[in-house]
């Protein structure tokens, strides 16, 4: 196991691997960090350090551990080929059972000195929905999450500020469905939706064919503004 990752108690009396990534001052508020669909890459490891950067605690959970551990898979077509077995393979109630657990973890840690919150991108934006929808983090950050639709229906259970991103050329997610969400989170005022124009899906993601660097800068800088609004330091 590398040595930033650590193993945490699952609900169901197993461990799974997260990667750890702790600010330079050693101490701060703690986010959850949920990752695309290839797995816990370089690139998610990369946003663990920029979240680190800004002060936060960052586990990343390894969130396909029950099907396979250590998934890490190519930013390529049989990359993506083999995320997609495992999506299809994965248990998103189990899933969401394990972002409990890894929110659970952060605060244990002595050095979790503020609320705890969740991030996910694509595959892990749309486990964010659910952890939104039936945990208690203090807020929640979705990128291009996936299960739009699933979310419209939901959107009275998501009572934590929460923040989601998108792209208005993403292939995965159609401007009818996003409209939908839209009309639906027009009345919760604890749900902020931003939206890129011309961006495609995965556009934070240097190595996506998609990327996006001046959507990515922005979505960033609103990110960190509503990070550092909803998780001030005790």
């Amino acid at each position: 196991m590398p040595a930033d990752s650590v193993r945490v108690a699952t609900h169901d009396g197993d461990e799974l691997d997260v990667h750890l990534a702790v600010p330079e001052r050693g101490a701060g508020p703690g986010i959850v960090l949920l990752h695309e669909a290839l797995g816990v890459t370089d690139y998610t490891r990369g946003v663990a350090r920029r979240l680190a950067a800004l002060g936060y605690v960052i586990v990343a959970p390894d969130l396909f551990w029950r099907i396979e551990r250590g998934v890490d898979l190519p930013h390529d077509v049989g990359g993506m080929a083999r995320a997609l077995e495992l999506i299809g393979q994965f248990d998103p109630h189990a899933g969401v059972g394990d972002v409990d657990a890894a929110l659970a973890y952060l605060r244990s840690r002595p050095d979790v000195t503020g609320p705890v919150g969740v991030i996910g991108f694509c595959f892990g934006g749309g486990l964010a929905y659910g952890a939104a929808c039936e945990l208690d983090p203090a807020c929640v950050v979705a990128y291009y999450g996936v299960g739009v639709e699933l979310l419209a229906e939901r959107i009275d259970e998501v009572t934590c500020p929460a923040l989601l991103h998108f792209g208005t050329d993403d292939v995965f997610i159609t401007p009818e469905a996003l409209q939908r969400l839209q009309l639906a989170a027009a009345a919760k005022p604890n749900i902020e939706i931003e939206v890129y124009e011309g961006a495609g899906h995965a556009f934070d993601n240097p190595h996506a064919d998609w990327h996006d660097r001046a959507a990515a800068a922005r979505a960033w800088d609103r990110t960190a503004s509503f990070l550092a609004a909803n998780l001030a330091s005790s």
